[in-house]
């Protein structure tokens, strides 16, 4: 039989700022936010099953982008975040004789980065770019019990790609995860 929920209610409180600087070639844009839900919908995952069961929770945060082109054919973008959640009084299990508690909700890295660079200049009768990005998560946790085997590590990817466009067609060399990274493999604790 099904485990009946409630529908969650959520008040999101959100400002942010748009700025345009040194003669439009930078942006800077930020945002902070804070919500607070009432039976926020959390799905607990135990054994072979889960269900879906209704928790408060609030979670706040921040994220900051910065792009800029300091000259021409160069562009850089940089952007990070910052990410507090908390879903409270959580048991292991429906029913389970010990006692609740707090803890941070799937998929929810506290922290966030990246950067990206890009330069593009006319050759052969063309464009051609050289490309490379890197990006960084914080572990984060899969389930919401937060047991460290439901626990995805931190990782950092890097990409780098070099391309060619010219008369409407482009080709592009890429290389996908430099470091070989593993971001994780997500198993259930039975």
């Amino acid at each position: 039989t099904a485990i009946p929920y409630d529908e969650e209610i959520l008040l999101s409180y959100e400002a942010g700022f748009k700025a345009v600087l040194g003669g439009g070639s930078t942006r800077f844009n930020g945002t902070a936010f804070y919500y607070d839900y009432a039976d926020y919908q959390a799905f607990l995952f135990v054994g072979v099953s889960g269900a879906v069961i209704n928790r408060d929770a609030e979670n706040y945060g921040v994220e900051l982008e910065l792009q800029t082109t300091p000259m021409e054919g160069l562009d850089l973008i940089l952007a990070g975040s910052y990410f507090d959640a908390t879903v409270e009084d959580v048991s292991l299990r429906n029913g389970s004789p010990l006692p609740s508690q707090d803890v941070k909700p799937t998929y929810a890295p506290e922290f966030q980065a990246s950067a990206l660079a890009r330069y593009s200049f006319d050759a052969l009768g063309g464009e051609i770019a050289v490309q490379a990005d890197i990006s960084y998560s914080d572990e984060f946790y899969y389930n919401l019990r937060n047991f460290d085997a439901d626990k995805f590590d931190s990782y950092t990817v890097a990409n780098a790609q070099v391309s060619y466009s010219a008369t409407g067609w482009r080709t592009t060399l890429a290389v996908r995860n430099l470091g070989d990274e593993r971001a994780g493999i997500q198993g259930f604790d039975i």
